[in-house]
Parts: structure tokens; sequence; C-alpha cells
């Protein structure tokens, strides 16, 4: 347990900060999975507009070093490339 005020102080930020990037790293999955979801249905479109979505929570969370940068570009190549696929499959057929 923390002794001096500064340390207490710590903690409390430390408390806060933990809260606000776990709700940014949900957001963020939880776009992924709206997205790859879109892929499975075979929707296009809505791949490409959640795909969008998913890339904003990413970019917002390598910004504030939730995510490493590397992370966050490994995500976007990742979804883009499966996004790509299927405007690939649907363009063939």
């Amino acid at each position: 347990m923390a002794h001096t005020r500064s340390a207490k102080k710590w903690m409390r930020k430390n408390k806060r900060r933990t809260l606000l990037n776990k709700s940014f790293k949900s957001m963020a999955r939880t776009h992924i999975r709206h997205a790859m979801a879109a892929v499975a249905a075979g929707d296009a479109a809505r791949a490409e507009e959640q795909m969008r979505a998913a890339f904003k929570r990413i970019d917002k969370c390598a910004k504030k070093n939730i995510f490493h940068p590397n992370k966050a570009a490994r995500l976007k190549s990742r979804l883009s490339r499966t996004v790509r696929a299927l405007r690939a499959g649907a363009q063939e057929g």
C-alpha cells in the first residue's frame, strides 16, 4: 500500500487511466469485430464502413499510446486485407 501522498495520488491516477484505457481498447476491439462480422456475412459495403470506423478507433488508441504504433499498423493491415479480399471476391462473382 502506498504511504506517501504522492504515491497515493499516483495510485488514484493509475486507476483512472486504467479504466479509460480499457474502454478505448474495448471500443477498438468492438469495431474490429463488427467489421469482421460484415466480412463473414459477405456485405462488402458494410465491411468498408465498419473498417473506416475501426481505423478511427485504432488510430485514436495509437495516438494515446494505448496501442503500440506497430500493433495499430498490424491490426489495420489485417483488417484491410480481409476487406480487400471480400471486395475482390464480390467483383469476380
